[in-house]
């Protein structure tokens, strides 16, 4: 075999190797190009339409479940220091006055500092609200001990607290309990 037709035969084989390898590579690219520009079409697309799988979205969906949670947990906790609740729920008729007075502070503090971080997932003026009720309801057993003599019993306290209670409007815890009822409605609307 000459030279000539070696490189002939040679020839024959590379050239449709050299032509079928540029094809695909040609192809591949194209390929991959028409990959880039969908997935830049469906980010702006899915952008413009804000779906919910932006990072703040995200987090807002695991925020939700707790900031839930925190009210109920903050409704839970005026309900058990509501004066005519807690009254009803501690009594023990034949303990002194100042020794109940003292059980019934005891237990608003315990209550308060078992939900202290509850204030991260509510708003500063519902955690202001709660902190203010508690306060009411602290005055309002401290004025109803006031009124007792030494000998007092822990019937007579709660006789003092019912009385103070009787005479307002609305239960301190009341008027709390409904701001956080509204505040958690208006996140849902919002």
């Amino acid at each position: 075999m000459s030279k000539s037709e070696m490189l002939f035969q040679i020839a024959i084989y590379i050239i449709p190797a050299i032509i079928f390898f540029g094809a695909v590579y040609y192809i591949t690219n194209k390929w991959v190009e028409v990959q880039r520009e969908k997935m830049k079409l469906n980010f702006i697309d899915k952008k413009g339409q804000g779906t919910n799988s932006t990072p703040n979205n995200d987090l807002n969906k695991q925020f939700l479940p707790m900031q839930v949670d925190a009210y109920q947990r903050m409704v839970l906790f005026l309900e058990r220091i509501s004066p005519n609740n807690m009254v009803m729920r501690l009594n023990n008729p034949g303990l002194p006055a100042r020794a109940f007075q003292q059980k019934l502070l005891e237990n608003i503090r315990q209550e308060y500092e078992h939900n202290l971080a509850q204030q991260i997932f509510i708003s500063s003026d519902a955690w202001s609200k709660v902190q203010a009720s508690k306060e009411e309801v602290l005055k309002i057993i401290n004025m109803a001990a006031t009124k007792l003599e030494g000998t007092a019993l822990a019937n007579d306290l709660s006789k003092g607290i019912f009385e103070i209670t009787a005479q307002l409007k609305s239960q301190p815890t009341d008027q709390a309990i409904a701001f956080l009822k509204d505040e958690l409605n208006q996140k849902f609307k919002g």
